[in-house]
């Protein structure tokens, strides 16, 4: 499945994700100041860390495949000279830093590719973060060209989650189902999900968790 990373990626563009990214970027911007260190486990194709370091955040974005890490770093060359943004070669379960360097982690249809007795005991480990904050995407595709994707339900992500030692400390949707959008544009506006949460839980494809460890 690794080799077929590229290939599946290889058209995917900052315009082709804004849009799709907007509840995950909002939900960061809600929780973080701009400025806070990111840590993106998973990168694929980097759009998601590139829009958020142009939005002011230090994004350190890791991936275990190297045609993707050269990819970004080829096309992102001035970025990284100049700090912008960091691309590093690296095992999600098994990260480099021993010390808590960033203010959150976050990924975006990465976990589900694991059993789940990896990620309970993997994920449970957080000591990279300073402030224990972290967000999983629940990602429902169940196949997707190439590559096929478990849909589990967000009852199943939550057990993972409190199994890993986790709490979740909010839930968000992402992505609707395509007849929905024939609602007025207002319910899906930033406004409207923040003061009807949940309208993205009940009715969104996917879901948003942010997730804290227990005191």
């Amino acid at each position: 499945m690794k080799n077929k990373w590229p290939q599946f990626l290889e058209n995917e563009t900052l315009f082709s994700n804004a849009i799709r990214l907007r509840y995950l970027i909002w939900t960061i911007q809600h929780y973080l100041p701009t400025g806070s260190r990111l840590l993106e486990v998973g990168f694929g194709s980097g759009t998601t860390a590139v829009l958020l370091a142009d939005l002011g955040y230090k994004v350190t974005a890791v991936d275990i495949d190297d045609v993707l890490v050269q990819r970004l770093r080829d096309r992102y060359t001035e970025w990284i000279r100049t700090g912008r943004l960091e691309v590093r070669q690296a095992d999600m379960l098994a990260l480099p830093w021993q010390e808590r360097n960033f203010d959150l982690a976050y990924h975006q249809g990465v976990l589900e590719h694991f059993p789940t007795s990896k990620l309970c005991r993997r994920y449970g480990n957080r000591r990279t973060l300073r402030s224990g904050l972290s967000l999983m995407c629940r990602i429902t595709v169940v196949a997707t060209g190439h590559l096929a994707m478990s849909g589990c339900s967000p009852s199943h992500w939550r057990r993972l989650i409190n199994q890993a030692g986790l709490e979740v400390v909010d839930e968000r949707g992402r992505d609707f189902h395509r007849w929905l959008y024939v609602l007025p544009f207002a319910f899906f506006s930033h406004q409207a999900l923040k003061k009807w949460p949940w309208f993205g839980r009940w009715f969104s494809v996917n879901s948003i968790f942010v997730c804290r460890g227990h005191k």
